[in-house]
C-alpha cells in the first residue's frame, strides 16, 4: 500500500468477513449471548458480555465463551477497552484472520475519528478454543494476498501515517511490510520509509522525502 492510497483511508470498520453474515462482525447493544460455529464440523459457540456499568458509560470486561460440545469454557479478559454510551453499540463478530477457513474473534475496544483498536483472538481447531492475538489497529483483511493491513492516520492532514502488513508464518502473526511516513525538521517536509521481511529480517527498501501540496 502506497502512501498516498493510504491517506485516503480509516480504519473504523474491518473488513474480510462481510457485517452481518452469519457470525460475522456487527454492532451489537449487549451480547446475552451472541452465538455462532467456527465453521464446519464445531458446535455452536456462545459469547456473553461480562460488562461493567459506570454512571451512563459500559465496557466489556471479558466475554465469557461456552459451546454445545465438550470443550470448557472459557473467559476471555478485556484490557484497555474505552467505554460507549449506555444507549451505543459494540462492533464485535467473527472474522477469519489467519486464512483457515474457519472463524477467529475480534471485539473493537477504541473508535476514533480516524483510527480504531480491536481486540483479536484465534480459534484453534485443534484445542477448540480461542487463543488471544492482542490488541491491533483494526485489520482489513486482504484474502488475496492473505495479508493483515493496518492503517494508522497522524497529522498534518494525513501527512503523517504508518501502514503494515502481516502474515501468518508458522502459525504467528509476522510483520512483513511497514511503511511510515514523519514530520522531519524542516517545515512541510516529510520523511517517507518503506521497510519489507526479506530472509527472515525486515530490510529498507525504500526512502523518500515527501513535500506537503500548496
Amino acid at each position: 500500500m502506497g502512501g498516498s492510497a493510504g491517506r485516503g483511508q480509516t480504519s473504523g470498520t474491518p473488513s474480510g468477513t462481510p457485517s452481518g453474515a452469519p457470525g460475522g462482525p456487527s454492532e451489537v447493544h449487549d451480547c446475552r449471548p451472541c452465538s455462532f460455529s467456527p465453521g464446519d464440523g464445531f458446535p455452536k459457540y456462545s459469547f456473553t458480555f461480562d460488562l461493567k456499568a459506570v454512571g451512563d458509560e459500559r465496557t466489556v470486561e471479558a466475554i465469557e465463551v461456552a459451546n454445545d460440545g465438550d470443550t470448557p469454557p472459557q473467559r476471555l479478559p478485556v484490557t484497555g477497552m474505552h467505554p460507549v454510551g449506555k444507549d451505543e453499540t459494540f462492533f464485535f463478530g467473527g472474522q477469519d484472520l489467519n486464512f483457515d477457513g474457519l472463524l477467529d474473534l475480534m471485539l473493537i475496544t477504541q473508535r476514533g475519528g480516524a483510527n480504531a483498536t480491536a481486540a483479536y483472538w484465534i480459534f484453534n481447531p485443534k484445542t477448540k478454543v480461542f487463543e488471544s492475538l492482542g490488541t491491533h489497529p483494526v485489520f482489513t483483511v486482504d484474502t488475496e494476498k492473505k495479508r493483515l493491513k493496518t492503517y494508522i492516520r497522524g497529522g498534518s492532514a494525513g501527512l503523517i501515517y504508518e501502514a503494515r502488513e502481516y502474515a501468518f508464518v508458522d502459525q504467528k502473526l509476522t510483520l512483513m511490510r511497514e511503511e511510515k511516513e514523519q514530520a522531519t525538521s524542516q517545515p512541510a517536509v516529510f520523511r517517507k520509509v518503506i521497510r519489507e521481511r526479506a530472509g527472515g529480517v525486515m530490510k529498507v527498501v525504500k526512502t523518500e522525502t515527501v513535500r506537503a501540496p500548496k
